[in-house]
């Protein structure tokens, strides 16, 4: 079977961290989890029994973020981690079925880039009115006379990993990152799935069923969820779901697991 990594990008909370390494375990127990901590706290993931970025760093909401893969890439590159596809997950985000590892490798099959709502940006999307501003510096890394967007977890194929890694013009990438990160928000929902096309990276958009599950708001309501498992809906990955241990979205899916657990 393929090899699935989780990378958590994490701050503060660590009942809420150890929360979601349960609903991990139990709805992708196959998939491996490593962490980057982009808070102040230096203990908050240790002691957990996961590998912990050493170079992560506190990052700016939604700002910063592109830093976050990269690292998480350079890392697990630099060190030989075994995995095929690399996802990232924020710490707000849990699963409410099974199957979510099976669902990715069968999609998967031929492609090597996938994200929710994978598309080019269009004016009626806030971040990429951001990006518009800075495009003159932007363009000549892509190469492109568009760029990309998405959100949420996005899956990357080892392929794509070192591909990104030996781009011809990451360091200047790196530059360009640097002097906008105040001015695009959101940069990680363009960067990566803009690079897949100038890379020629077989990329695709989760299937509607599966990607309507990641959204920027509002948070989940119990009674959303219900509804969802009730009727069999391909709810595998949430976002986003309150980072409050007595949030009763969250109490939901807790408890199917506990169930789960007694059977």
């Amino acid at each position: 079977m393929k090899k699935i990594c989780f990378a958590i990008l994490v701050h503060e909370n660590r009942e809420v961290i150890q929360d979601q390494i349960e609903n991990i375990r139990h709805f992708c127990p196959n998939s491996s989890i490593v962490f980057f901590q982009s808070g102040n706290d230096d203990n908050l993931c240790k002691g957990l029994g996961y590998p912990i970025c050493p170079t992560s760093q506190p990052m700016k909401y939604a700002r910063t973020y592109g830093w976050f893969f990269l690292n998480i890439m350079e890392w697990l590159e630099n060190t030989g981690y075994e995995y095929d596809y690399l996802i990232n997950l924020d710490s707000d985000s849990l699963f409410a079925k099974k199957g979510f590892e099976e669902f990715i490798i069968s999609e998967m099959n031929e492609f090597d880039y996938m994200a929710a709502h994978y598309r080019m940006a269009t004016d009626q999307w806030s971040p990429g009115n951001t990006m518009k501003k800075v495009w003159h510096l932007w363009q000549p890394i892509f190469n492109l006379d568009h760029f990309y967007g998405c959100f949420g977890s996005q899956v990357f194929s080892r392929k794509f990993v070192k591909q990104i890694l030996s781009f011809n013009k990451l360091e200047e990438m790196k530059k360009i990152m640097k002097q906008t990160e105040d001015d695009v928000f959101a940069l990680e929902e363009m960067l990566f799935a803009t690079l897949a096309k100038t890379l020629g990276i077989k990329s695709k958009s989760y299937p509607e069923n599966v990607g309507k599950w990641m959204r920027d708001r509002p948070k989940y309501t119990r009674r959303e969820l219900i509804y969802a498992v009730k009727n069999n809906e391909e709810c595998y990955l949430l976002h986003p779901v309150n980072r409050i241990m007595n949030d009763r979205a969250r109490t939901f899916i807790r408890s199917m697991i506990h169930f789960r657990k007694k059977e």
